[in-house]
């Protein structure tokens, strides 16, 4: 009597993990398949990726241009309007560029009464 109940207990061991390992299996299955799906939609965006790279790349590189031609030509045309200014006597002129922060030819520093009135200072460390 006791071996058949030894031999019913291990059965029903026996049949639980068979029941674990087939879930088990089947989970892992369906990982597998997640993977794979996923691996391929992977695959099929690192075309568009790669473009979208390469017109990030571009746009830097007229950003870059555009920088470069802005730090050049810019004050040398800013310096000329000056000179037109000054040499014309256009007040209008010279109010306009004075307006946006530049200054007259022989001028090396904004009057003292125009100093702080642009930006003021922060206080506090922040």
């Amino acid at each position: 009597m006791k071996i058949s109940y030894i031999s019913a207990g291990l059965a029903g061991v026996v049949v639980a993990l068979s029941c674990r390992y087939y879930s088990v299996t089947v989970e892992n299955a369906k990982m597998r398949t997640e993977g794979f799906e996923f691996q391929q939609l992977v695959e099929s965006l690192q075309p568009q990726l790669a473009a979208k790279r390469q017109q990030l790349q571009s746009q830097q590189e007229k950003l870059n241009k555009g920088s470069a031609i802005s730090q050049t030509v810019g004050p040398a045309v800013l310096g000329d309007i000056r000179s037109l200014a000054d040499k014309n006597n256009n007040l209008k002129l010279k109010e306009l560029l004075l307006k946006y922060g530049v200054r007259e030819a022989g001028a090396a520093a904004p009057p003292a009464g125009e100093a702080g009135s642009q930006t003021p200072a922060k206080k506090g460390g922040n």
